[in-house]
């Protein structure tokens, strides 16, 4: 098959499977912060609140994450820490809530050039996810090893750069797949792709703001998020200057 014809089907598959999947409009709101300390330690520190159902007529994931950082150089950097995350699954019941339990190792890149900042990371999730009957919560848990790539390049729109006044053109894509799992799931966990723009309120503190598509295989069949997401990102260092 030529690849023109694989592109062709290719296509035709990922519109067929986005025609017939379940669809939210979702609101996203995250807090990351990346600290530094002392010249190779520093803190990962990320909050974030999501609501479901026609963007806000339910909760969907409350989730807190933290790890201590060190740093390679200037440029790399290994973290190591743990999430927790308490789900809403249900859209009739919102008392019940599935929790889940996250360690979790991430490897990043950072570089900033005169008009563009360039972001990857490799994150391992171990996911140990309660396990339900309906409703309920059931004895025991569901474990999951899940890896994560990601890549963000924000393209700055002014002379501020990446200073306090300036804005930027964001595009970011993170996959998600499955290595291992319990109770059988689709190797194929997800994939979010986000377009939006950045405003710099400080030289430290960045703001994106755009739209997310997400598109995901789970046990009750694939789905299709378009979500509005608002993330303020957080990068400070503790460290003394010297002169």
């Amino acid at each position: 098959m030529s690849t023109f014809k694989k592109c062709i089907t290719a296509s035709f598959l990922f519109v067929s499977a986005t025609l017939f999947a379940n669809t939210d409009k979702q609101l996203w709101f995250g807090f990351i912060q990346q600290a530094r300390v002392t010249k190779h330690w520093g803190y990962w520190l990320d909050i974030h609140h999501r609501t479901k159902n026609d963007f806000t007529n339910n909760l969907h994931v409350e989730l807190v994450r933290a790890g201590g950082t060190y740093f390679i150089n200037d440029h790399f950097r290994v973290t190591v820490g743990y999430a927790y995350a308490a789900q809403f699954p249900s859209l009739t019941n919102q008392s019940f809530v599935r929790q889940e339990h996250r360690p979790w190792q991430q490897f990043a890149y950072t570089q900033t050039f005169k008009k563009i900042r360039v972001v990857s990371r490799l994150r391992s999730e171990q996911r140990l996810i309660e396990k339900t009957n309906g409703e309920r919560i059931a004895e025991g848990y569901h474990f999951r090893q899940r890896f994560r790539v990601n890549a963000m390049v924000v393209f700055a729109l002014c002379k501020n750069e990446f200073k306090k006044g300036g804005w930027g053109l964001v595009l970011h894509n993170e996959f998600f797949v499955n290595a291992y799992s319990t109770d059988k799931v689709n190797a194929y966990d997800q994939n979010r792709a986000f377009a939006g723009i950045s405003y710099n309120i400080t030289n430290q503190l960045q703001l994106h703001f755009g739209y997310m598509n997400l598109f995901a295989k789970t046990p009750k069949g694939d789905e299709v998020i378009h979500a509005i997401r608002l993330f303020a990102f957080h990068a400070i260092d503790f460290r003394k200057k010297s002169n």
